[in-house]
């Protein structure tokens, strides 16, 4: 014991007086090893001025990447300009951290800065300035750099190579990027890669797709890139056949791969193909990966497969800004607005910072509901925000205000916004007329016009609207030759339904059957609805039975067609009618979807079928 004793003095003596003897720098760098808090390395750099150690380039490059790291680059620049000869080094360590933590223009001033004190850039430092020119989209700046990379001679470093190549391809220069590539003396796996994400970015899926069959041995990142690329261009059979193609030659596929693959059975609406991909993704444990279950996530949403969606939701063990995103969206674009502002709680709870995607959700769900109260918190919230100025979201505002009534409240936030783009313009024209003032939808198109907007295919809708509910037959004529004549916008069934609408209307059912008859597109379920509708109306059996045989054809599973058909029989006392009717609609096994409304009444959402209360929500 006295021995053991003994020796462990000895030690803690001889540790005392390495500390004693060493220099001030060491001392700093074996401080820096165990600081994780940047209140301990204030202490650091408080030795690091006051014991005289500016001069130490290696230590002043230390307490940088730290700060880089630490995310802190405000304190990095303070140490920088306090360093009297900055070394090649410390200077790339400085363009590193911007670049990494996305000061992109910071770190492109500072190699500018670099250049002109006659520094000369190292190897290390060319890379971390081409992301930067890449993530600004910096054409001139990129192009300057890489005359600079030719100057030094670092034309055949493969590494700067590629990332000039990647900076092209990002900026859009798909064809500077090609002539580099094909001037390089060696390309690897990333060369072809970037050359093919590049034709992919601008669409020319041949070109892509001619570099990698170039390739030999291609491995499963090129795979990946191919099947990636083929998805984002909304070719998901393309995107598929690579992937089988790929698994035929033994290649384990990564997480990229199956982003892609998830992402091109949500486009072909393919879940027995989605499923089958994520029971691999479990078996391989790649499903909790944060990008890969949002993609999941997405897909199952997107299907319509909400249940599922928020199984997998729940399982994910973390959960970031993208897949709450996905959620909220995912429930408003499914009509599942009541969670949708569910989610939006929560999302406040966990202290998470909201941003654009699951404002403009939240706004929407607000806008269907009715739920105005609701609405005013999220403005206010925008407020404090950097993105309450922000056009789609003033936009969004304008449109759940105008759809929850408050066409006063809508128009005060068309009249502070500027500059208004056709969207906005569109949305307040149609806040007017769906809330029938359509004297003042028309006006404010003439307003539209003046100030140079070209008008879209939703403007023209909302006219029509306007018209519909103004009985305005003539001037919806007009507006619908305009639209074609003038700016050479052709319909949608949407435009064709609410012309149908507005003639009947004003019971002009003859001209609304033969307007039918014209149009130049097969005649879509809204267009039959909207004139069977208008039959019941002005109980006209002739026209009812001529447009309900277009809608039993149609979908013969809906029962409202039946409903409205045989209340025009009932209507007319022709009661034979209405019990054959009643029994086509038995046949056809045509269900009834109970109506739903939902109220907002001291801050909770009281949603009703027909007959009763469903359920409440708090809305706080």
């Amino acid at each position: 014991m006295k021995v053991r004793t003994a020796l462990q003095s000895s030690i803690s003596n001889a540790r005392l007086i390495t500390e004693r003897n060493k220099r001030p720098e060491d001392k700093c760098i074996c401080l820096l090893k165990s600081t994780v808090r940047i209140r301990q390395f204030n202490q650091i750099l408080a030795q690091f001025f006051t014991n005289g150690l500016k001069n130490s380039s290696f230590l002043a490059t230390k307490l940088i990447d730290f700060c880089n790291s630490a995310r802190q680059m405000h304190l990095a620049s303070s140490i920088f300009h306090q360093i009297p000869h900055p070394s090649s080094y410390l200077w790339t360590s400085m363009i590193r951290g911007f670049a990494q933590n996305g000061h992109y223009h910071q770190s492109i001033v500072f190699f500018a800065d670099m250049c002109r004190q006659g520094i000369d850039p190292n190897h290390l430092t060319y890379p971390f300035v081409l992301k930067s020119c890449s993530g600004l989209e910096a054409f001139l700046e990129g192009e300057q750099i890489h005359t600079n990379v030719m100057k030094y001679g670092f034309q055949s470093d493969i590494y700067i190579m590629n990332c000039l190549l990647d900076m092209y391809s990002k900026c859009g220069f798909v064809d500077e990027a090609r002539r580099l590539y094909d001037e390089m003396t060696e390309r690897d796996i990333v060369s072809h890669t970037s050359m093919i994400s590049g034709y992919f970015s601008i669409g020319d899926l041949a070109s892509a797709r001619l570099i990698f069959d170039r390739v030999e041995g291609a491995d499963v990142v090129l795979w990946s890139a191919m099947v990636a690329g083929y998805t984002q261009n909304r070719c998901p059979k393309e995107a598929l056949d690579m992937f089988d193609q790929m698994q035929s030659l033994g290649l384990r596929p990564n997480s990229v791969t199956m982003v892609g693959v998830i992402s091109a059975c949500s486009q072909l609406g393919d879940i027995e193909r989605g499923r089958r991909a994520h029971d691999y993704l479990v078996r391989t444990g790649m499903e909790m990966n944060t990008v890969v279950s949002t993609s999941l996530l997405d897909m199952y949403i997107k299907c319509g497969f909400i249940d599922e969606a928020r199984e997998l939701f729940d399982r994910m063990p973390r959960k970031d800004v993208v897949s709450w995103n996905a959620l909220i969206n995912g429930y408003t674009k499914n009509g599942y607005f009541k969670e949708a502002l569910e989610v939006f709680n929560t999302i406040q709870d966990l202290g998470l910072e909201p941003n654009k995607v699951t404002f403009l959700s939240a706004l929407s769900s607000c806008a269907e509901l009715g739920a105005i109260e609701k609405g005013k918190e999220i403005e206010e919230l925008l407020n404090m925000s950097e993105l309450g100025s922000d056009l789609s979201i003033e936009t969004a505002l304008l449109d759940m205000y105008a759809k929850c009534g408050s066409i006063a409240e809508s128009y005060n936030v068309f009249r502070r916004t500027f500059p208004r783009d056709v969207v906005m313009w569109s949305a307040m024209i149609n806040g007017f007329a769906t809330n029938g003032h359509f004297k003042a939808a028309m006006s404010l198109f003439g307003g539209m016009l003046k100030e140079g907007m070209r008008p879209n295919n939703f403007t023209f809708l909302s006219l029509l609207i306007a018209c519909a509910h103004g009985g305005l037959v003539h001037e919806a004529y007009e507006y619908l030759n305009s639209m074609t004549i003038e700016y050479g916008i052709s319909p949608n069934m949407e435009h064709y339904a609410c012309m149908v609408d507005l003639l009947g209307r004003a019971g002009l059912l003859e001209d609304a059957k033969k307007f039918i008859d014209g149009m130049p597109i097969e005649p879509g379920i809204s267009v039959w609805r909207s004139l069977l509708g208008a039959c019941t109306t002005h109980k006209n059996t002739k026209i009812g039975e001529y447009a309900a045989q277009h809608l039993f054809e149609l979908e013969p599973k809906d029962d409202a067609n039946y409903v409205l058909l045989s209340n025009i029989y009932a209507a007319s006392g022709r009661w034979e009618d209405v019990e054959d009717t009643r029994a086509a609609m038995k046949h056809h096994k045509a269900h009834k979807t109970p109506g739903c409304s939902w109220i907002e009444n001291g801050g909770k959402i009281h949603e009703f079928l027909v007959g009763g209360m469903l359920s409440g929500m708090e809305l706080q």
